[in-house]
């Protein structure tokens, strides 16, 4: 029995989870009224532990997203857990934002599409294939304009990923197609809970990951750094 502690710091579900193999202990959320979620990280995890009786040295793999995803949550989640890996000595697994999206879908379908937009009319996306109930890329990620997507085979997929309602705005009429199959919105993102199941199931085939190798999975530069290069 594997006790993990999940971090996601990417999208509108931040949050941190305890997990027991497949069984959720606990899950907070990171979501705050005040600044970027992950302002309350180390407090947030420390609670969590706290209030479950669960010492940071009974937890045997710490789970996290590495992207793509918010810029500021990427580089404060992943500093964390960079830290508390080594701190602790805890192997460490980094499972990719659009994988976790997959792995945490509520509907059954055999072919699923994770999206985002990177803005200035590009999207990353990138597709999955189930097999024996776990999500598998049956591609790489891929980063195009998005004319050159519009025009992709959008049969028998099911489409998931927070950059959705910023893509439909920049589609004809600003809908997005009938026959373009979306998942439920409140799968578009995962939660901690997912990743600790996601980055489980990745260690056990993988091992773990070098907290010093360890860096966030960016598809494109943060507007400050494009701000920086445009003077």
């Amino acid at each position: 029995m594997m006790l993990i502690l999940g971090l996601e710091c990417t999208g509108k579900k931040s949050s941190v989870a305890l997990v027991r193999d497949e069984k959720l202990i606990a899950i907070s959320p990171l979501q705050s009224d005040f600044g970027q979620p992950t302002q309350k990280l180390f407090s947030t995890v420390q609670s969590l532990c706290q209030d479950n009786e669960v010492s940071w040295s009974e937890i045997e793999l710490l789970a996290i997203t590495h992207g793509p995803g918010s810029f500021t949550g990427l580089r404060v989640g992943i500093t964390f857990a960079k830290t508390f890996a080594y701190v602790t000595g805890c192997p460490l697994k980094a499972v990719s934002t659009f994988a976790a999206t997959a792995q945490g879908l509520t509907i059954s379908c055999e072919r699923v599409e994770v999206i985002e937009d990177l803005r200035k009319g590009q999207v990353a996306w990138q597709r999955f294939e189930v097999q024996d109930d776990v999500w598998i890329p049956s591609g790489p990620l891929i980063a195009e304009e998005l004319d050159v997507w519009k025009n992709h085979d959008h049969s028998g997929v099911i489409y998931a990923g927070l950059g959705i309602p910023r893509l439909t705005r920049q589609l004809p009429n600003q809908t997005w197609p009938a026959d373009w199959k979306l998942a439920p919105e409140d799968d578009w993102s995962p939660d901690a809970a997912t990743v600790a199941r996601c980055g489980r199931l990745r260690f056990l085939e993988e091992g773990s990951d070098d907290p010093f190798q360890l860096q966030p999975l960016y598809i494109r530069r943060s507007a400050a750094e494009e701000k920086a290069q445009a003077k």
